[in-house]
């Protein structure tokens, strides 16, 4: 991962680096903002299953002392039919620190990543009931492509996979 990236935003100096132990707590507190809560347990176990950097990366921004102030999430998609490229996982920003340039800098920084590795394209998904993210992403560049449901299946217990990719017994 690269080096921290300081800025100065709207509210003062902000750093934008790879998260610390001590920053899990805190962007459980974001995730559940974002309407993903989740204790800083998970946030370190997801975080270790997500070491390999070549495919995964994460950003916080500090915005004083070890206040976290947001988080991204970014990753390589890859699929049969297109090339690999960049998408967003999660972005958030607090509710306290939004429209002062922390989420314009978290964005940067996953595009810097992203160019990195050699992809041409990031992408991002937002609900469609986050019209001001929506705003956000626009004002930033960002084209809207298309509008898609999402389905899911919750797996049986023994038929799971656990987080290592071996079938849980």
């Amino acid at each position: 991962m690269k080096r921290a990236r300081t800025d100065v935003s709207e509210s003062g100096t902000c750093v934008v680096r790879a998260p610390r132990p001590q920053d899990f707590a805190r962007m459980a507190d974001l995730a559940g903002q974002l309407g993903y809560p989740c204790t800083p347990e998970e946030v370190r176990q997801r975080l270790v299953d997500m070491l390999d950097r070549k495919q995964y990366a994460v950003y916080v921004a500090e915005i004083s002392k070890e206040e976290i102030a947001g988080w991204i999430g970014v990753y390589l998609f890859r699929s049969v039919e297109l090339e690999a490229f960049a998408e967003i996982s999660g972005l958030v920003v607090s509710e306290e620190a939004r429209s002062q340039g922390v989420g314009k800098m978290l964005l940067e920084t996953a595009e810097e990543w992203a160019r990195r590795s050699g992809c041409a394209i990031i992408s991002v998904r937002s609900n469609v009931k986050r019209k001001r993210a929506h705003g956000f992403y626009r004002k930033n560049g960002y084209e809207w492509t298309k509008r898609q449901e999402t389905f899911c299946k919750k797996l049986s217990s023994e038929l799971a996979v656990n987080h290592r990719g071996h079938p849980s017994r």
